[in-house]
């Protein structure tokens, strides 16, 4: 009877200390918030991106974490990504159009 006494009393305290455990992580957690991906805190300042001549954005749009920007004139359309942390251009597509099939 006193083996059951003691492992009860042992069960017990291993509850105690598990449901402290758990209230301290959640108060601690509660206080920061969790840190994601870095992300610059600041803007990167004024860029400016040199487009062909004559040609003028046509569409822009957010794509996860990137700008895209359609132009149109000034050649064949074009396709500009932009990574607004770094302010740089991530790269283009000429959208030349197929030749007439037969």
């Amino acid at each position: 009877m006193k083996a059951l006494k003691a492992l009860v009393l042992g069960m017990g305290v291993l509850l105690v200390a598990g449901l402290g455990l758990l209230v301290y992580g959640v108060s601690t957690r509660m206080g920061n918030p969790p840190v994601t991906a870095s992300r610059p805190t600041g803007g990167f300042g004024e860029v400016e991106i040199a487009l062909p001549a004559g040609a003028r954005v046509e569409q822009m749009a957010i794509a996860g974490e990137r700008v895209v920007l359609r132009l149109s004139g000034g050649g064949p359309e074009r396709v500009l990504v932009l990574d607004p942390a770094s302010g740089r251009v991530s790269g283009s597509f000429a959208l030349i159009p197929a030749p007439p099939s037969r």
